[in-house]
């Protein structure tokens, strides 16, 4: 009996370790240069004029204009481009109930979820009028859902070419670099930034003072901001997937501009502290800090993608190397998040749409890219009713048959449809009894016992045996980020308390874009 217990706590160790240093987040969040040479990435700006359809492809290769310096675009013949490239949409017809959906989304956040700069905020109104807010929540990770947020308008700008969402992408990234500017720190993000005089941030600006990671702003460029430190990987996850999809399909030479300059000073930055986020007192941040191998791969593609240095291409080489595969194979090791961290599942979602979409002209490298996504991340959400991972499979992931296709497309649907209609607004669940994954029972029990694994690992639930369909699933600011078998939710009908829907718009201008959704459904 001894030796058992002593195997049963080296194997939660071991579990433990994997989760930690596996392709999560470090946080729980709140709920809470010179100028670019024309040859470096971007076009000159007579290039970038004329309707959307006429705009370059998210990765496209074909056009040496958008071309990194380096013209050799491939390692092997025969090299896929995006599948988005050269996609077209019929916009003629009327809107059906999903893009109906997304239309009032798109339309409440930008009248009551972007204040002040444009970083996304999720609201608490005065009352259940939802006429008056109160008060602004989810400062801690604005930066992630920010970026986030841009990707779906830069997505939504491909498909529709709306004016409007044009605006919110020019308008977000501004704040997007707001964030980078505003913390005096060279290549260091802030997790949100506004102006004092906003009373909606009253209660945040109240423990401002006491609280170290909270900067007030008294003079220069930046006065009468705030902002918020103590910035994770998870946030720099976000900023990274909204500055490169709005890099790709906007037609603003303004905003293409402070993307490439606003990206060399992060990796540079990022480079010359051996990739550890150092906050603005010179000390790394005490929300994971160290960007894991795979985080430094898309990244520094991404920085390669839009200023052509050669720098950063030397970091994607060396995570794409043969000899460094098993670390990237080790470090994406998603499994744990099934029961632990579930946050970093998203994370992985976000860094690898990166990674294989811009990945896709070194054919070596996506293929070891693709195998690990699917074999380290997907395996652990292959039809768990989460359509933001479902789209972002379908558009990278290269499923293999019309019927595995139709499989994820039908439950995605299924999914988008069972999302809360706007607003979507605090809600109370008791998800229906279901059979128990004994993992987590083992887990769970194991945890209390051993409260330290808890410690290593984060606390693990009872849990069900199958994903729960998206109506039964907890309320949540970003709702797929958070536990698909979750069995218990707590919570209350709170109808003035806001979350802005976000989610539905990542997932639902994702499926858009790559061919899956129509406008008519």
């Amino acid at each position: 009996m001894k030796h058992l217990k002593i195997w049963t706590a080296l194997l939660a160790l071991l579990l433990a370790v994997a989760v930690a240093t596996a392709a999560c987040g470090g946080e729980k969040g709140e709920e809470e240069t010179d100028e670019p040479k024309d040859d470096a990435g971007a076009s000159s700006p007579a290039a970038l004029d004329g309707d959307i359809a006429a705009f370059v492809d998210i990765a496209r290769v074909d056009d040496q204009s958008y071309a990194p310096k380096d013209t050799d675009f491939s390692d092997e013949p025969n090299c896929d481009p995006d599948p988005m490239a050269g996609m077209t949409y019929d916009e003629s017809g009327l809107a059906g109930p999903l893009r109906q959906k997304a239309e009032e989304y798109d339309a409440l956040i930008e009248q009551w979820h972007l204040p002040d700069y444009g970083s996304h905020l999720h609201v608490i109104y005065t009352d259940e009028t939802q006429s008056e807010v109160q008060s602004y929540e989810g400062h801690g990770d604005s930066c992630i859902w920010t970026g986030t947020y841009i990707n779906s308008q830069a997505l939504r700008y491909h498909v529709t070419g709306d004016p409007q969402a044009r605006a919110n992408i020019i308008r977000s990234a501004a704040s997007l670099s707001r964030h980078l500017h505003v913390t005096g720190r060279p290549g260091f993000i802030a997790r949100y930034v506004g102006k004092q005089s906003n009373p909606g941030h009253a209660s945040k600006l109240a423990g401002c003072d006491a609280d170290e990671n909270c900067h007030k702003i008294d003079s220069g460029e930046f006065a009468g901001d705030f902002w918020v430190g103590n910035t994770s990987r998870d946030q720099y996850t976000g900023w990274f997937l909204g500055m490169s999809t709005a890099y790709d399909l906007i037609d603003d030479w303004p905003t293409r501009t402070q993307i490439q300059n606003d990206v060399t000073e992060v990796l540079d930055a990022l480079i010359a502290q051996d990739w550890t986020i150092i906050d603005v007192d010179g000390i790394k941040t005490t929300k994971a800090p160290q960007v894991l191998p795979s985080m430094q791969e898309a990244w520094a593609l991404v920085g390669y993608h839009v200023t052509g240095e050669e720098r950063f291409k030397e970091v994607f080489d060396k995570w794409s190397a043969p000899e460094n595969q098993n670390i990237i194979q080790l470090t994406n090791i998603s499994f744990p998040n099934r029961y632990a961290q579930h946050y970093g599942l998203n994370l992985a979602h976000e860094n690898f749409f990166n990674l294989l979409r811009l990945s896709q002209p070194y054919c070596q490298a996506h293929e070891f890219a693709l195998d690990v996504f699917k074999d380290k991340i997907r395996k652990v959400v292959d039809l768990a009713h989460n359509p933001w991972y479902t789209a972002i499979y379908l558009a990278q992931g290269q499923p293999e048959t019309q019927k595995e296709i139709d499989k994820n497309v039908d439950q995605m649907i299924e999914d988008l449809y069972d999302f809360p209609d706007p607003p979507k607004s605090e809600y109370a669940m008791n998800p229906p009894e279901r059979f128990l994954d004994p993992i987590s029972v083992w887990l769970h029990d194991f945890q209390q016992d051993n409260p330290w694994l808890a410690d290593i690992m984060g606390s693990v639930n009872y849990q069900a045996l199958r994903p729960y369909e998206v109506k039964y699933q907890c309320h949540s600011g970003f709702m797929f980020q958070r536990n698909m078998w979750a069995t218990e939710c707590g919570g209350s009908d709170r109808p003035e308390k806001v979350s802005s829907g976000h989610d539905y718009l990542a997932a639902y201008w994702m499926a858009t874009a790559y061919g899956y959704l129509t406008k008519d459904q």
